[in-house]
């Protein structure tokens, strides 16, 4: 799978960035797995689950996802990443 974490600003920055990746998904007809935790800690995971593997669409909404989706990140996560 393709995996990306991050620490958001706030838990509305959080919620805000899984909006805009499910908003890019919908648009795609491709789905990643996407979790919250400790209100501000966000997962995005993204593979096709027809086949448990990786597939051409997955990079294409990864790329998608990396370009379009701005995210307000802790700036504790900022400076360690």
């Amino acid at each position: 799978s393709l995996s990306r974490k991050f620490t958001a600003k706030n838990f509305q920055a959080a919620i805000d960035s899984i909006n805009a990746v499910g908003n890019i998904a919908e648009l795609e007809q491709h789905h990643p797995d996407l979790h919250l935790t400790n209100y501000r800690e966000v997962e995005i995971e993204i593979y096709t689950h027809k086949i448990s593997g990786l597939t051409r669409n997955d990079f294409i909404l990864a790329d998608k996802i990396s370009r379009e989706v701005s995210v307000d990140y802790s700036p504790k996560w900022i400076r360690e990443n």
